[in-house]
């Protein structure tokens, strides 16, 4: 089946793909945000995405630069340049106040962009939250060799076994990371926030969860943990779990 797409443009003439179903009646909408090396189309999204549109929602899905049907190179990726996007998406695409829906990387920067535009956000749902992962995952993970070799040649493979292939991870990302950890201080967001995470997720530890809610200033929070569920949160369990919390927010 083909999918048309919309492309934004950026003034580098990089654009990233977009679909935005929108209705004009409605003031409120949601903006997916993907994880590192997903797209627009992944299984959670495409849930999401049917939801919205049964329930008369307007909805946005985007793919970051560097992923999916957006231009460039994901090595050339870093979180500077997707929070970009994101906010771009948020200025130039989307109408009215917004919920937030962001998975593992995409979490993150669901929470940078909601503390960019605060006046817009209506509330903000972060699932497997991968908060300040060049760090926390990546660089304290790595073994001494692996640093040394990031250094040294500018990047490191890494094995993904949810893909079961290597990824490249750069030392630019991992640089520019810095520039947007959260967890070193307060979080300052007022508005409603809400974390599921699966207690099974071998990608992301759900204790991250638990020090993400302990940073976060709102009081509107809740923290989901789902005993059995693993880093994917696509079972049709998980999938109620999370439109059950966005008519909450809907509603709040």
């Amino acid at each position: 089946m083909n999918i048309s797409y919309n492309k934004l443009y950026d003034s580098e003439d990089d654009f990233i793909a977009y679909i935005n179903h929108s209705y004009p009646k409605n003031n409120l909408g949601i903006i997916w945000f993907s994880g590192l090396n997903s797209d627009m189309n992944g299984t959670k999204v495409s849930k999401l995405s049917s939801y919205a549109q049964q329930n008369n929602i307007n909805f946005c899905k985007f793919d970051y630069f560097g992923h999916g049907k957006s231009s460039g190179d994901i090595e050339d990726g870093i979180i500077s340049k997707w929070l970009e996007n994101g906010l771009s998406v948020i200025d130039n695409i989307c109408n009215g106040h917004l919920i937030l829906v962001g998975s593992s990387m995409g979490a993150w920067l669901a929470l940078l962009c909601s503390l960019q535009r605060k006046k817009r956000i209506k509330g903000i749902i972060l699932l497997a939250p991968a908060v300040d992962m060049t760090e926390r995952l990546m660089w304290d993970e790595f073994t001494s060799i692996e640093k040394i070799e990031l250094e040294s040649h500018g990047s490191v493979k890494r094995y993904s076994k949810k893909y079961d292939s290597n990824y490249i991870i750069t030392e630019k990302l991992i640089i520019d990371g810095r520039n947007h950890l959260l967890l070193n201080d307060r979080i300052k967001v007022d508005f409603p926030v809400r974390i599921i995470h699966g207690m099974l997720d071998e990608a992301v530890p759900w204790e991250l969860s638990l020090d993400i809610g302990r940073r976060i200033k709102s009081q509107n929070i809740k923290i989901l943990l789902i005993k059995d569920a693993d880093h994917s949160l696509s079972r049709q369990s998980d999938m109620s779990l999370l439109f059950s919390n966005i008519e909450e927010l809907i509603n709040n």
